[in-house]
Protein backbone atom coordinates (compact mmCIF):
# COMPACT_ATOMS: atom_id res chain seq x y z
CA UNK A 1 0.00 0.00 0.00
CA UNK A 2 2.81 2.43 0.96
CA UNK A 3 4.86 1.79 -2.17
CA UNK A 4 1.81 2.02 -4.43
CA UNK A 5 1.13 5.56 -3.15
CA UNK A 6 4.51 6.87 -4.41
CA UNK A 7 3.51 7.26 -8.10
CA UNK A 8 0.43 9.27 -7.05
CA UNK A 9 2.57 11.55 -4.93
CA UNK A 10 5.00 12.03 -7.81
CA UNK A 11 2.15 12.85 -10.21
CA UNK A 12 0.57 15.30 -7.74
CA UNK A 13 3.93 16.99 -7.18
CA UNK A 14 4.48 17.22 -10.92
CA UNK A 15 1.06 18.80 -11.41
CA UNK A 16 1.75 21.37 -8.70
CA UNK A 17 5.11 22.22 -10.26
CA UNK A 18 3.52 22.51 -13.72
CA UNK A 19 0.83 24.85 -12.41
CA UNK A 20 3.42 26.96 -10.62
CA UNK A 21 5.49 27.20 -13.81
CA UNK A 22 2.36 28.11 -15.81
CA UNK A 23 1.59 30.96 -13.39
CA UNK A 24 5.17 32.23 -13.61
CA UNK A 25 5.05 32.16 -17.41
CA UNK A 26 1.73 34.06 -17.45
CA UNK A 27 3.18 36.71 -15.14
CA UNK A 28 6.21 37.12 -17.42
CA UNK A 29 4.00 37.33 -20.53
CA UNK A 30 1.83 39.99 -18.89
CA UNK A 31 4.87 42.06 -17.90
CA UNK A 32 6.24 41.87 -21.43
CA UNK A 33 2.85 42.92 -22.82
CA UNK A 34 2.72 45.86 -20.40
CA UNK A 35 6.20 47.00 -21.49
CA UNK A 36 5.22 46.64 -25.15
CA UNK A 37 2.04 48.68 -24.68
CA UNK A 38 3.87 51.38 -22.73
CA UNK A 39 6.44 51.62 -25.52
CA UNK A 40 3.81 52.38 -28.15
CA UNK A 41 3.63 55.99 -29.36
CA UNK A 42 0.87 58.01 -27.68
CA UNK A 43 -2.44 57.49 -29.47
CA UNK A 44 -1.36 54.42 -31.43
CA UNK A 45 -3.13 51.96 -29.12
CA UNK A 46 -6.46 53.77 -29.41
CA UNK A 47 -6.13 54.07 -33.20
CA UNK A 48 -6.17 50.29 -33.52
CA UNK A 49 -8.63 49.69 -30.68
CA UNK A 50 -10.92 47.80 -30.77
CA UNK A 51 -9.82 45.20 -33.29
CA UNK A 52 -11.73 42.35 -31.64
CA UNK A 53 -14.65 41.85 -29.18
CA UNK A 54 -14.49 43.59 -25.80
CA UNK A 55 -15.43 41.57 -22.75
CA UNK A 56 -17.39 42.99 -19.79
CA UNK A 57 -16.78 40.76 -16.79
CA UNK A 58 -19.65 40.63 -14.28
CA UNK A 59 -18.37 39.19 -10.97
CA UNK A 60 -21.81 37.88 -10.01
CA UNK A 61 -24.38 35.47 -11.47
CA UNK A 62 -26.71 36.51 -14.26
CA UNK A 63 -29.94 38.16 -13.26
CA UNK A 64 -28.79 40.79 -10.74
CA UNK A 65 -28.41 44.51 -11.20
CA UNK A 66 -24.73 44.32 -12.22
CA UNK A 67 -25.64 41.91 -15.00
CA UNK A 68 -28.49 44.15 -16.17
CA UNK A 69 -26.17 47.16 -16.43
CA UNK A 70 -23.52 45.20 -18.32
CA UNK A 71 -25.96 43.84 -20.90
CA UNK A 72 -27.78 47.12 -21.52
CA UNK A 73 -24.59 49.19 -21.82
CA UNK A 74 -22.68 46.45 -23.67
CA UNK A 75 -25.31 46.22 -26.39
CA UNK A 76 -25.20 49.98 -27.02
CA UNK A 77 -21.39 50.19 -26.89
CA UNK A 78 -20.99 47.28 -29.27
CA UNK A 79 -23.10 49.00 -31.91
CA UNK A 80 -21.04 52.18 -31.52
CA UNK A 81 -17.51 50.72 -31.61
CA UNK A 82 -18.17 48.19 -34.36
CA UNK A 83 -17.17 45.18 -32.27
CA UNK A 84 -19.30 42.89 -30.08
CA UNK A 85 -19.23 43.69 -26.37
CA UNK A 86 -19.64 40.35 -24.65
CA UNK A 87 -20.80 39.82 -21.08
CA UNK A 88 -19.06 37.10 -19.09
CA UNK A 89 -20.30 36.12 -15.60
CA UNK A 90 -17.47 35.05 -13.27
CA UNK A 91 -19.21 34.72 -9.93
CA UNK A 92 -17.83 33.76 -6.54
CA UNK A 93 -16.32 35.07 -3.31
CA UNK A 94 -18.41 38.26 -3.32
CA UNK A 95 -17.02 39.38 -6.64
CA UNK A 96 -13.38 38.67 -5.76
CA UNK A 97 -13.01 35.84 -8.32
CA UNK A 98 -14.10 38.09 -11.18
CA UNK A 99 -12.10 40.98 -9.77
CA UNK A 100 -8.91 38.93 -9.64
CA UNK A 101 -9.51 37.60 -13.16
CA UNK A 102 -9.65 41.11 -14.60
CA UNK A 103 -6.74 42.38 -12.47
CA UNK A 104 -4.56 39.65 -14.03
CA UNK A 105 -5.89 40.08 -17.58
CA UNK A 106 -3.86 41.67 -20.37
CA UNK A 107 -3.90 45.47 -19.98
CA UNK A 108 -5.14 46.13 -23.50
CA UNK A 109 -8.72 47.33 -22.95
CA UNK A 110 -10.37 44.12 -24.13
CA UNK A 111 -11.24 42.92 -20.60
CA UNK A 112 -13.24 45.30 -18.40
CA UNK A 113 -14.65 44.67 -14.93
CA UNK A 114 -18.12 45.89 -14.00
CA UNK A 115 -16.94 46.99 -10.57
CA UNK A 116 -18.94 46.89 -7.34
CA UNK A 117 -18.10 47.75 -3.72
CA UNK A 118 -17.47 44.10 -2.70
CA UNK A 119 -14.21 43.41 -4.55
CA UNK A 120 -13.23 47.04 -5.15
CA UNK A 121 -13.51 48.78 -1.77
CA UNK A 122 -14.93 46.52 0.96
CA UNK A 123 -12.45 43.66 0.51
CA UNK A 124 -9.56 46.10 0.84
CA UNK A 125 -11.19 47.91 3.75
CA UNK A 126 -11.52 44.60 5.60
CA UNK A 127 -7.90 43.65 5.02
CA UNK A 128 -8.82 40.43 3.21
CA UNK A 129 -6.01 38.46 1.59
CA UNK A 130 -6.40 39.07 -2.13
CA UNK A 131 -4.53 38.19 -5.29
CA UNK A 132 -4.75 41.85 -6.34
CA UNK A 133 -4.72 45.36 -4.91
CA UNK A 134 -8.24 46.86 -5.09
CA UNK A 135 -6.88 50.32 -5.89
CA UNK A 136 -3.53 49.68 -7.62
CA UNK A 137 -4.42 46.70 -9.82
CA UNK A 138 -6.92 48.64 -11.96
CA UNK A 139 -7.18 51.59 -14.28
CA UNK A 140 -10.49 53.30 -13.36
CA UNK A 141 -12.62 54.12 -16.40
CA UNK A 142 -15.83 55.64 -15.08
CA UNK A 143 -18.57 55.45 -12.51
CA UNK A 144 -21.61 53.83 -14.08
CA UNK A 145 -24.73 54.13 -11.95
CA UNK A 146 -26.06 54.81 -8.49
CA UNK A 147 -28.74 52.51 -7.10
CA UNK A 148 -31.37 52.97 -4.42
CA UNK A 149 -31.36 49.77 -2.32
CA UNK A 150 -34.69 48.36 -1.15
CA UNK A 151 -35.22 46.71 2.22
CA UNK A 152 -37.47 43.83 1.16
CA UNK A 153 -39.28 40.98 2.90
CA UNK A 154 -41.58 38.19 1.74
CA UNK A 155 -45.04 39.47 0.91
CA UNK A 156 -46.53 37.42 3.76
CA UNK A 157 -43.85 38.33 6.33
CA UNK A 158 -45.09 39.05 9.85
CA UNK A 159 -43.76 42.64 9.90
CA UNK A 160 -45.08 45.38 7.66
CA UNK A 161 -42.56 48.17 8.26
CA UNK A 162 -39.16 49.02 9.74
CA UNK A 163 -40.45 49.68 13.24
CA UNK A 164 -42.20 46.29 13.33
CA UNK A 165 -39.02 44.63 12.02
CA UNK A 166 -36.91 46.20 14.77
CA UNK A 167 -39.49 45.23 17.39
CA UNK A 168 -39.49 41.63 16.16
CA UNK A 169 -35.68 41.53 16.21
CA UNK A 170 -35.62 42.86 19.78
CA UNK A 171 -38.17 40.32 20.88
CA UNK A 172 -36.15 37.46 19.33
CA UNK A 173 -32.42 38.23 19.66
CA UNK A 174 -30.62 36.29 16.94
CA UNK A 175 -33.92 34.88 15.69
CA UNK A 176 -34.23 37.05 12.58
CA UNK A 177 -32.00 36.78 9.52
CA UNK A 178 -30.85 39.10 6.74
CA UNK A 179 -29.55 38.07 3.32
CA UNK A 180 -26.74 39.36 1.16
CA UNK A 181 -25.26 38.55 -2.23
CA UNK A 182 -22.14 37.26 -0.49
CA UNK A 183 -19.90 37.69 2.53
CA UNK A 184 -18.27 41.10 2.54
CA UNK A 185 -20.34 42.91 -0.07
CA UNK A 186 -22.16 46.18 0.61
CA UNK A 187 -25.48 44.37 1.22
CA UNK A 188 -23.81 42.39 4.02
CA UNK A 189 -22.38 45.52 5.63
CA UNK A 190 -25.68 47.36 5.21
CA UNK A 191 -27.41 44.62 7.21
CA UNK A 192 -24.70 44.71 9.88
CA UNK A 193 -24.96 48.50 10.07
CA UNK A 194 -28.74 48.28 10.37
CA UNK A 195 -28.47 45.84 13.29
CA UNK A 196 -25.80 47.96 15.00
CA UNK A 197 -27.81 51.17 14.74
CA UNK A 198 -31.06 49.47 15.81
CA UNK A 199 -29.37 47.77 18.76
CA UNK A 200 -30.48 44.30 17.70
CA UNK A 201 -28.81 41.00 16.85
CA UNK A 202 -29.62 39.45 13.47
CA UNK A 203 -27.98 36.54 11.66
CA UNK A 204 -26.32 37.09 8.28
CA UNK A 205 -27.12 34.53 5.55
CA UNK A 206 -24.95 34.97 2.41
CA UNK A 207 -26.02 33.84 -1.07
CA UNK A 208 -24.09 33.68 -4.35
CA UNK A 209 -25.51 36.91 -5.74
CA UNK A 210 -28.60 39.10 -5.59
CA UNK A 211 -30.91 36.88 -7.64
CA UNK A 212 -30.45 33.81 -5.36
CA UNK A 213 -30.82 36.02 -2.28
CA UNK A 214 -34.15 37.36 -3.55
CA UNK A 215 -35.39 33.80 -4.02
CA UNK A 216 -34.26 33.08 -0.47
CA UNK A 217 -36.45 35.91 0.81
CA UNK A 218 -39.43 34.80 -1.27
CA UNK A 219 -39.04 31.25 0.05
CA UNK A 220 -38.81 32.53 3.67
CA UNK A 221 -35.28 31.11 4.06
CA UNK A 222 -34.33 34.58 5.27
CA UNK A 223 -36.37 37.43 6.68
CA UNK A 224 -35.09 40.62 5.01
CA UNK A 225 -32.61 41.79 2.39
CA UNK A 226 -31.14 45.12 1.27
CA UNK A 227 -31.61 44.34 -2.41
CA UNK A 228 -30.65 46.32 -5.46
CA UNK A 229 -33.59 47.53 -7.60
CA UNK A 230 -33.66 44.29 -9.61
CA UNK A 231 -36.22 43.28 -6.94
CA UNK A 232 -38.79 45.71 -8.38
CA UNK A 233 -40.47 43.21 -10.78
CA UNK A 234 -40.89 40.77 -7.86
CA UNK A 235 -42.46 43.58 -5.82
CA UNK A 236 -44.80 44.42 -8.69
CA UNK A 237 -45.66 40.72 -8.98
CA UNK A 238 -46.70 40.53 -5.34
CA UNK A 239 -43.90 38.18 -4.24
CA UNK A 240 -42.03 40.75 -2.15
CA UNK A 241 -42.89 43.86 -0.19
CA UNK A 242 -40.68 46.90 0.31
CA UNK A 243 -40.36 48.02 3.93
CA UNK A 244 -38.24 51.06 3.07
CA UNK A 245 -35.56 52.44 0.76
CA UNK A 246 -32.14 53.04 2.28
CA UNK A 247 -31.12 56.11 0.29
CA UNK A 248 -31.09 59.55 1.98
CA UNK A 249 -34.24 60.58 0.07
CA UNK A 250 -37.24 58.70 -1.29
CA UNK A 251 -37.07 57.01 -4.66
CA UNK A 252 -38.90 58.54 -7.61
CA UNK A 253 -39.91 54.99 -8.54
CA UNK A 254 -41.48 54.39 -5.10
CA UNK A 255 -42.59 57.81 -3.85
CA UNK A 256 -44.91 56.34 -1.20
CA UNK A 257 -42.22 54.15 0.36
CA UNK A 258 -40.36 55.85 3.24
CA UNK A 259 -36.63 55.85 3.76
CA UNK A 260 -35.21 53.68 6.54
CA UNK A 261 -34.37 56.88 8.41
CA UNK A 262 -37.98 58.09 8.15
CA UNK A 263 -39.44 54.70 8.99
CA UNK A 264 -37.79 54.15 12.35
CA UNK A 265 -33.98 54.30 12.21
CA UNK A 266 -32.85 57.96 12.05
CA UNK A 267 -29.45 58.53 10.49
CA UNK A 268 -29.33 55.28 8.52
CA UNK A 269 -28.14 55.68 4.93
CA UNK A 270 -26.86 53.18 2.36
CA UNK A 271 -26.47 53.59 -1.39
CA UNK A 272 -24.92 51.20 -3.88
CA UNK A 273 -22.95 51.83 -7.08
CA UNK A 274 -21.56 50.06 -10.13
CA UNK A 275 -18.65 51.29 -12.25
CA UNK A 276 -16.09 50.19 -14.83
CA UNK A 277 -12.36 49.47 -14.50
CA UNK A 278 -9.67 47.91 -16.70
CA UNK A 279 -6.44 46.19 -15.64
CA UNK A 280 -3.70 48.54 -14.43
CA UNK A 281 -1.35 49.81 -17.14
CA UNK A 282 -4.06 49.81 -19.80
CA UNK A 283 -2.92 52.58 -22.18
CA UNK A 284 -4.30 55.97 -21.25
CA UNK A 285 -5.75 56.60 -24.70
CA UNK A 286 -7.61 53.28 -24.60
CA UNK A 287 -9.04 54.17 -21.17
CA UNK A 288 -10.10 57.55 -22.56
CA UNK A 289 -11.80 55.87 -25.53
CA UNK A 290 -13.67 53.46 -23.25
CA UNK A 291 -14.68 56.36 -21.00
CA UNK A 292 -15.99 58.31 -23.98
CA UNK A 293 -17.99 55.36 -25.30
CA UNK A 294 -19.44 54.63 -21.85
CA UNK A 295 -20.55 58.25 -21.56
CA UNK A 296 -22.26 58.00 -24.95
CA UNK A 297 -23.99 54.75 -24.04
CA UNK A 298 -25.17 56.01 -20.65
CA UNK A 299 -26.48 59.23 -22.22
CA UNK A 300 -28.59 57.34 -24.75
CA UNK A 301 -32.32 57.82 -24.14
CA UNK A 302 -33.17 54.14 -24.61
CA UNK A 303 -30.37 53.04 -22.26
CA UNK A 304 -31.45 55.56 -19.63
CA UNK A 305 -35.06 54.38 -19.86
CA UNK A 306 -34.06 50.74 -19.39
CA UNK A 307 -31.72 51.50 -16.49
CA UNK A 308 -34.26 53.79 -14.83
CA UNK A 309 -36.81 50.98 -15.07
CA UNK A 310 -34.25 48.78 -13.28
CA UNK A 311 -33.86 51.39 -10.52
CA UNK A 312 -30.51 52.79 -11.64
CA UNK A 313 -29.44 56.41 -11.97
CA UNK A 314 -26.71 57.00 -14.55
CA UNK A 315 -23.67 58.84 -13.17
CA UNK A 316 -20.68 58.69 -15.55
CA UNK A 317 -17.57 60.66 -14.62
CA UNK A 318 -13.86 60.93 -15.44
CA UNK A 319 -11.24 58.27 -14.67
CA UNK A 320 -9.67 60.66 -12.15
CA UNK A 321 -12.97 61.33 -10.37
CA UNK A 322 -13.78 57.63 -10.20
CA UNK A 323 -10.31 56.85 -8.81
CA UNK A 324 -10.81 59.44 -6.07
CA UNK A 325 -14.26 58.04 -5.26
CA UNK A 326 -12.89 54.49 -4.93
CA UNK A 327 -10.32 55.63 -2.37
CA UNK A 328 -13.01 57.50 -0.40
CA UNK A 329 -15.41 54.54 -0.49
CA UNK A 330 -12.72 52.18 0.78
CA UNK A 331 -12.02 54.52 3.70
CA UNK A 332 -15.75 54.78 4.50
CA UNK A 333 -16.27 51.01 4.67
CA UNK A 334 -13.07 50.63 6.71
CA UNK A 335 -14.65 52.86 9.38
CA UNK A 336 -17.85 50.76 9.39
CA UNK A 337 -15.92 47.50 9.67
CA UNK A 338 -13.67 48.79 12.43
CA UNK A 339 -16.47 50.33 14.51
CA UNK A 340 -18.48 47.11 14.33
CA UNK A 341 -15.49 44.78 14.78
CA UNK A 342 -16.79 42.89 11.73
CA UNK A 343 -14.74 39.92 10.58
CA UNK A 344 -14.95 39.06 6.89
CA UNK A 345 -13.54 35.61 6.12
Amino acid sequence: MGMAAYPCRIVNASLREARAIEKDVMRIVKRLLVLTLLALPAGLAAQSFPAKPVKLVVPFPAGGGVDVLARVVGQKMGAAIGQPVLVENRAGATGIIGGEYVANAAPDGYTVLVATPGPMTIAGAAGRKLGFDPLKSYAPISMGVWLTPLLVAANDADFADVRALIAAARARPGGLTFASGGVGNSQHLAGEMFAQMAGVRMVHVPFQGTAPALQGVIGRQVDVFFSDPSALPLVAGGKLKVLAVSSPTRSARLPNVPTVAEAGLPGFEYRNWYGFVAPAHTPRDVVSLLNRELHKALADAEVQARLTAAGMETAPDTPEAFAAFLAQDLARWARVIKSGSIKLE
